[in-house]
């Protein structure tokens, strides 16, 4: 008798599923069973699959590979073992199916290089690792589904498994004898053992295995914990049949959830020609150098033609603000320079302040008219920064996040295996009993404006901690109000509460990358455990504390706000569309609209920020509507020569 197995050995599943496994397997997998199988998988991905290429993981001998591809479908087949990628190919050749074959461990190597795939199928091949690895497989698996892609899972039911358990069986048949011996450990949830095989006069071979079973709750858990919505459980391959304590195997038909861009990549130009960008002549002042002045001239990659595009108007932002905080924007430049030196503050590298709390603390705790001690406060690069750190609270998860909400922490948490369920403010405290997630996700004010007070915040941040969420408070845009109407002194009140500032919005001060998170102490330990220290430099610190030293500097910016954007929501309103003011300080609208509405924009010249993905199953940005139907931000033209182009793209409007 041989052991095919030592000590320095790989995992057991690269010599387990060879030449001697198959040999007992063709017994069990018979033609009448792959059949059947194969047409369950084929109705499942007729019926919910976006297209038709398919990747069948642990595909072995090719049983389900080739009877799909058969049916028409793009499959490519991956496993471990090579003897059974080898016959696969000679059923594929066989079978006149043409059927891409790769030889990979995916519980070692990620799955990256195949492409995208409209669905992916797996039976009989799950739990050869740890929950761990089966955690990063299928976030694996998430990555290389198109949006919306499906997963069929099949696993064998530990429940309908452990009431027929024997330790010791044998298989017989002609010329083939396999003695089977094994222990189930309920504490780990493994089954391990081995089987020898003889087949003829050969020697015996022994080969191990060592398999996870899983109970469909389990999996269930696995599979939400990587990001997948699970749409449909089915008992023994038949399509709505549900499994039972003795269903012996049980198929999950998951979602890869549609992916929302981020803030961050909206910006990203990818054009099919180079694009540079100049000045039109009479706009080179300092004064109205901004980037709705300018004109687009496009070049062909490798041609000498250029085509002069009319200009366009960019109310995807309010560059003209600066005009309105430049005087406190320059003062606090001055003054850093000017007490610190640009060399001194370049140099400047507290290693034992790390989170630049001991000298922001004291500035912020007067800017905000309230009790900040060190313990209290973090540092970071920007909003942004500190929103990819807080993705890290989000774990296990899930993570609860308003509709139409920023969507980079719930993308970055999605990254990190934790599922993203969409509400709206009327809806929190319901969605917070329903799904107890792990982390809450406001935006303050929301994308419509609605600057809500400091009474509702203290009812949602008390709601969600009787649930056990942690508040993320993102108010980045609620600068416009003056530090005054701040919600971070509600931090000492709610253990729970994370609330996030930054110097972009407003104060124009984006490229300084300072920004601040500001929570009770034990979670400001938490934080810390996940937010890189040393986030701010030197310079870009000094000048946000001088600035923030000067308290309210947007007085005059609210005031031409508060001129303009009636006029704007006005000339809106009388092109036909539906406009949503939000609060008087803030400096955009937004627009509702469908599908023809983006049209519009393009036509009249316009660019807008249109916000997408983040919306209840069912609903639009007013709670009724198609789920993809966009809301338009439209910033609101505060110079007279912005406000002028404005009028001019909507002449009908009056």
């Amino acid at each position: 008798m041989s052991d095919v197995r030592g000590p320095e050995d790989p995992p057991w599943y690269l010599t387990f599923f060879g030449e001697d496994f198959w040999a007992v397997a063709e017994h069990e997998y018979t033609p009448g069973r792959t059949a059947a199988e194969a047409d369950y998988l084929a109705a499942v991905l007729d019926a919910s699959a976006p297209g038709r290429r398919v990747l069948d993981l642990g595909c072995g001998t090719g049983r389900h590979a080739v009877a799909l591809a058969a049916r028409g479908f793009a499959v490519t087949g991956v496993d471990a073992g090579a003897w059974a990628l080898e016959r696969a190919e000679a059923a594929a050749v066989a079978s006149g199916v043409d059927i891409a074959w790769v030889r990979l461990d995916l519980l070692r190597e990620l799955p990256w290089t195949l492409g995208e795939f409209d669905a992916v199928v797996c039976v009989q091949s799950f739990g050869w690792g740890s929950d761990e690895q089966q955690v990063r497989l299928l976030q694996e698996v998430r990555r290389v589904l198109v949006p919306g892609g499906l997963l069929v899972l099949d696993h064998s039911n530990v429940l309908a498994i452990a009431g027929n358990y024997v330790p010791e069986a044998t298989f017989e048949t002609e010329g083939l004898r396999a003695d089977f011996r094994r222990s189930y450990r309920p504490v780990s949830g493994r089954s391990a053992g081995e089987i020898e095989v003889r087949r003829g006069d050969a020697e015996a071979v022994v080969v191990h295995d060592d398999v996870r079973m899983y109970q469909p709750a389990e999996v269930r858990e696995l599979l939400t914990r990587s990001g997948f919505e699970v749409e449909r459980v089915d008992a023994d391959f038949t399509v709505g049949r549900g499994p039972v304590t003795t269903t012996r195997y049980v198929q999950f038909v998951a979602r890869s959830p549609a992916r929302t861009a981020g803030a961050i990549s909206a910006w990203d130009r990818t054009p099919e020609t180079r694009t540079r960008e100049t000045w039109t002549p009479e706009t080179c002042s300092p004064e109205t150098r901004r980037p709705e002045s300018r004109t687009r001239e496009t070049r062909s990659p490798g041609t000498g033609s250029s085509e002069v595009r009319a200009p366009t108007l960019d109310l995807r932002w309010t560059p003209d603000e600066i005009a309105f905080v430049r005087p406190s924007v320059d003062a606090a430049f001055r003054r850093a320079y000017e007490e610190g030196g640009l060399a001194e503050l370049s140099r400047a590298y507290s290693l034992s302040d790390p989170y630049s709390a001991e000298s922001a603390a004291p500035v912020l705790s007067g800017h905000f008219g309230a009790h900040l001690t060190p313990d209290m406060v973090t540092a970071g690069a920007g909003a942004t920064g500190l929103l990819h750190a807080c993705a890290g609270l989000a774990v296990p998860g899930p993570v609860l996040c308003l509709a139409g909400g920023h969507p980079d922490l719930p993308r970055w948490a999605a990254r990190l295996g934790a599922r993203t369920i969409t509400t709206r403010l009327e809806d929190l405290a319901a969605d917070l009993a329903r799904h107890a997630p792990s982390l809450l996700v406001l935006d303050r004010p929301t994308i419509t404006g609605d600057l809500y007070g400091r009474d509702r915040l203290d009812e949602i941040a008390g709601t969600a901690r009787a649930h056990g969420a942690t508040v993320v408070l993102d108010e980045a845009y609620a600068v416009y109000a003056g530090p005054g109407a701040s919600c971070v002194p509600a931090v000492a009140e709610h253990p729970n509460l994370v609330v996030l500032r930054s110097m972009s919005k407003g104060y124009c001060c984006g490229g300084l990358r300072v920004g601040f998170a500001f929570a009770a102490p034990e979670l400001t330990r938490r934080l810390r455990e996940i937010t890189p220290p040393l986030g701010v430099g030197g310079v870009g610190l000094a000048v946000a504390l001088r600035l923030l030293a000067q308290g309210d500097v947007f007085g005059a910016l609210r005031a031409r706000i508060a001129e303009v954007k009636p006029i704007v929501a006005g000339t809106l309103r009388r092109a036909g569309l539906k406009v949503t003011e939000g609060d008087g300080c803030l400096p955009w609208v937004t627009v509702e609209g469908g599908w023809d509405t983006g049209g519009m924009w393009e036509k009249r010249g316009v660019r807008v920020k249109e916000v997408r993905g983040l919306w209840p199953a069912g609903e639009g940005a007013g709670g009724a509507g198609r789920r993809d139907d966009p809301v338009y931000k439209v910033a609101v033209p505060l110079s007279e020569a912005r406000l002028a182009a404005f009028r001019d793209a909507f002449p009908d409007a009056g």
